[in-house]
């Protein structure tokens, strides 16, 4: 029972470290290219801050959104967050 436990949290961590693994590259390139006045940095630290801020509140939200988007009574909770 342990080391299916160990397996479930070695694929999690793989599965939630992938895309940095396969974005910040890019991102790198494209930052040090950068000449914005703000800095080669600040605004992509602005940009992910926001694209972070907007997919959090959709997951906080998510139950709702399905539920508008058709699903059936049975497969959403009571709890609606608006």
């Amino acid at each position: 029972m342990v080391s299916a436990g160990v397996q479930f949290g070695w694929a999690l961590q793989l599965s939630l470290l992938t895309p940095y693994i396969q974005v910040l590259p890019c991102v790198r390139i494209w930052s040090d290219k950068c000449s914005s006045k703000y800095g080669r940095r600040r605004p992509f630290i602005l940009a992910s801050s926001l694209m972070i801020s907007v997919a959090v509140t959709i997951i906080g939200f998510s139950a709702d959104i399905g539920y508008l988007l058709g699903d059936a009574d049975e497969d959403h909770r009571n709890f609606k967050g608006t």
